[in-house]
């Protein structure tokens, strides 16, 4: 029978790779458009990476990756009020709501 863990047993958790150095921390949960899932992992204030669930070895008081090289990194935007990491194409702040200013719109103040 599966062992299923609910988020909340796995947010916050360090990461830790092979080498048994830690790599970040788990900060939450998120899933590709063909159906596989991933833990987002906060590598610092500002960088962000995917960590494919089919790539941890264990998960107990930590986090176990069997490969620090299946991180994938991801592009953020940091909400210039709450400072929430968001997706590059993120229109809005997941945390606050606030409207996030897009390169376009950067080009656009220039010209």
């Amino acid at each position: 029978m599966a062992q299923w863990r609910r988020r909340e047993e796995v947010i916050g958790k360090e990461v830790i790779d092979s080498d048994a150095r830690k790599i970040g921390s788990a900060k939450d949960l998120a899933w590709s458009n063909d159906g596989s899932l991933a833990l987002v992992i906060e590598l610092s204030d500002e960088e962000e990476a995917f960590l494919p669930f089919d790539e941890i070895e264990r998960i107990g008081d930590v986090v176990f990756v069997k490969a620090k090289s299946a991180l994938e990194t991801a592009p953020t935007i940091a909400c210039p009020i709450c400072k929430q990491r968001n997706p590059l194409e993120a229109k809005f702040c997941a945390k606050c709501g606030r409207t996030l200013e897009g390169k376009e719109e950067k080009k656009d103040k220039k010209a």
